[in-house]
């Protein structure tokens, strides 16, 4: 009749047969699952995940920025007053540029870290709307 090898081979192949059907079938349920709570999530929050952007050289805009402030400012102030010689004149203006850069890189890198933690929230709320979708779909 059928030798027991032959059955658990025959057995065998249908398990994999099988089971890989069953797993390719629950693999696309979860990914089609996942995109749906990642578009959930997404308009839950207001946060998009794949267009997070790092947020960098914030001191390096807010010096250069402060710069040019201080440099019209420095000579600005220093025409409105047309007695003073050249020498003070630059004297007083890369004295401005120095200040107004200084204030520009503490500026910046403050609205940097505020980004930086606003986007972190962010993130959290949209971490917590996705695994509660995926928590209600059973997942």
């Amino acid at each position: 009749m059928f030798k027991p090898i032959s059955i658990h081979l025959v057995i065998g192949a249908f398990g994999v047969i099988f089971g890989s059907s069953v797993l390719a079938q629950d693999d696309a349920l979860f990914q089609q699952t996942q995109a749906e709570c990642q578009s959930i999530a997404q308009q839950q929050t207001g946060y998009n995940p794949s267009a997070d952007q790092p947020q960098v050289g914030g001191r390096a805009r807010g010096a250069a920025a402060g710069a040019m402030a201080g440099a019209a400012k420095g000579r600005s102030e220093a025409s409105q007053h047309g007695h003073v010689s050249e020498s003070v004149t630059e004297e007083y203006t890369r004295s401005q540029m120095e200040e107004k850069a200084k204030m520009g890189a503490a500026a910046g890198a403050a609205k940097q870290r505020q980004e930086r933690r606003q986007d972190r929230r962010d993130q959290n709320a949209y971490n917590e709307a996705f695994a509660s979708c995926m928590a209600a779909k059973g997942f």
